[in-house]
């Protein structure tokens, strides 16, 4: 959540913020079931009481914090995603146009492995639950990983002119993705191979371009 943001909730809606904040570090370094209520309380500095008022109790906090990870990821993304699908959708998209989308979506998913703070934090909750499903696991998959990769999916279909719904391009789809995720998911061994400090803005060129090479390939180009 952005300062400005943060500047203009209530008191009440700061406490909500700062427990779904520390929940969501919580749950990325110890997994749902490492991390317990106690815990966050302390580092959101707050009674589990309060807990209990906001989310009920520990499944109630992971899926807010689920649910937190979707909202963000609409408000940076829904307009692109909301258009490459109407694109996609009716009936009359080039295999030009559509690849011309995938780019557009490519770009997108590496300007956010270079986000901000907010988004270093989604991302390891998020690899946390690719490896460690919490009550939160559903939610993800249903709002956001699965339409987003479905769209990928119908992209890449009709950028080799063909229909969507092939196994082989849905299969095409997850390993896009996956490939940009393993910058994030084994970050500290792709830095140090690659002798980069950060992932940061000077290295989205090296990345979009790799990325667009993958989908070369899976187009058949």
């Amino acid at each position: 959540m952005s300062r400005e943001t943060k500047s203009r909730l209530t008191p009440t809606e700061m406490t909500r913020a700062r427990i779904l904040e520390a929940g969501m570090r919580c749950f990325a370094r110890e997994g749902f079931a490492g991390a317990t209520t106690r815990m966050i309380a302390a580092e959101a500095g707050v009674t589990l009481p309060v807990i209990a008022y906001h989310f009920g109790n520990k499944e109630g906090l992971h899926r807010a914090c689920a649910q937190e990870i979707i909202e963000q990821h609409r408000r940076r993304l829904l307009p692109l995603v909301s258009a490459a699908h109407e694109a996609a959708h009716k009936g009359s998209l080039s295999a030009t146009e559509a690849r011309d989308w995938l780019d557009r979506i490519l770009d997108a998913l590496v300007k956010a492995l270079t986000a901000d703070a907010e988004q270093r934090l989604t991302t390891d909750f998020v690899l946390r639950e690719m490896s460690e499903q919490g009550p939160g696991y559903a939610l993800l998959f249903e709002e956001l990983w699965s339409p987003g990769i479905g769209l990928v999916a119908d992209l890449l279909a009709i950028a080799r002119q063909r229909r969507p719904g092939r196994e082989e391009d849905r299969a095409g789809a997850v390993m896009l993705i996956s490939s940009l995720s393993a910058f994030t998911a084994i970050e500290p061994v792709a830095l140090s191979f690659l002798g980069w400090e950060r992932l940061d803005e000077t290295r989205r060129d090296t990345v979009t371009a790799l990325a667009r090479r993958l989908l070369d390939g899976l187009i058949g180009r």
